[in-house]
């Protein structure tokens, strides 16, 4: 019995574990590298998400990695800019970090959660400002100093352009309502052409613009007259029915009468 309760356990704890398995990896599959290149003394890394939406979060993790004796960061500052409706540059986000010695081949991995405005599209800009002190020892076990300081800029995540797209649907529904437009137009040229043809061969000529209107002012009249007819064959047949019962009623009754009348009287003794 012990063993039955913890298999089901066992099994339900993997079950459980499976969504969030996968969404760490479709979490995961959204990063992209936008920016990986070696700094003098250091490897730069940018991972961020690929592609979001405005009023959203994207992820950034920028990593430092030392590839020399030892690398001390004074400074390293990230600063996040976006486009207002895809062409006004504005700052949404900035961190500075520092004070922190790397060895040779460690990392260091420095996560940034940036918010992007409800009116910011298109491609997001990063810029990394870096300034460290690194060291490297010679074959002699010389320390000699190499410092840095700059700043390097990169294109990163896809913002959507969620109004463009919005746009490009309301003009899509107006090409599909032009296209239904025309369809009727042609399907109302082939209905005059066929009237016109009649026309000529019961009269010789064309039918003259009053003559259409007059046609279809007629058919107008005649649907608004078949209209009424409905009405009123729907008020004969309610008049029908109630005479019907009426008249199922009046034979009952004149029925019940004629049995009273004829019946004979009990005789008493």
């Amino acid at each position: 019995m012990n063993k039955k309760i913890i298999t089901f356990f066992v099994c339900l704890s993997l079950l459980l574990a499976l969504p969030n398995t996968a969404r760490t990896q479709t979490q995961a599959n959204s990063m992209e590298t936008f920016f990986d290149s070696k700094i003098s003394c250091v490897k730069v890394q940018v991972n961020a998400t690929a592609r979001a939406q405005p009023a959203s979060f994207i992820s950034v993790k920028l990593s430092l990695t030392a590839v020399v004796t030892k690398v001390y960061v004074k400074t390293i500052n990230l600063t996040v800019y976006g486009f207002i409706n895809g062409t006004e540059k504005r700052e949404i986000y900035q961190n500075a970090s520092g004070n922190v010695l790397i060895y040779k081949d460690n990392r260091v991995v420095y996560p940034h959660r940036v918010y992007v405005p409800a009116n910011i599209c298109g491609i997001i800009y990063g810029e990394i400002y870096l300034n460290y002190d690194a060291t490297v020892v010679d074959e002699l076990g010389r320390e000699n100093p190499y410092p840095f300081q700059g700043t390097m800029g990169f294109a990163m995540t896809r913002i959507e352009n969620v109004y463009l797209r919005f746009l490009e649907d309301q003009i899509k529904s107006l090409k599909d309502q032009i296209k239904s437009l025309e369809d009727q137009i042609r399907d109302v040229n082939s209905t005059v052409a066929n009237l016109n043809q009649t026309f000529r061969e019961c009269f010789g000529r064309n039918l003259t613009r009053d003559e259409l209107l007059n046609l279809n002012h007629t058919l107008w009249q005649l649907q608004q007259d078949y209209e009424a007819l409905k009405g009123v064959k729907s008020e004969l047949d309610n008049t029908r029915t109630t005479m019907v019962f009426l008249a199922a009623v009046a034979v009952f009754f004149v029925a019940t009468t004629a049995y009273l009348v004829f019946r004979k009287p009990k005789e008493y003794l």
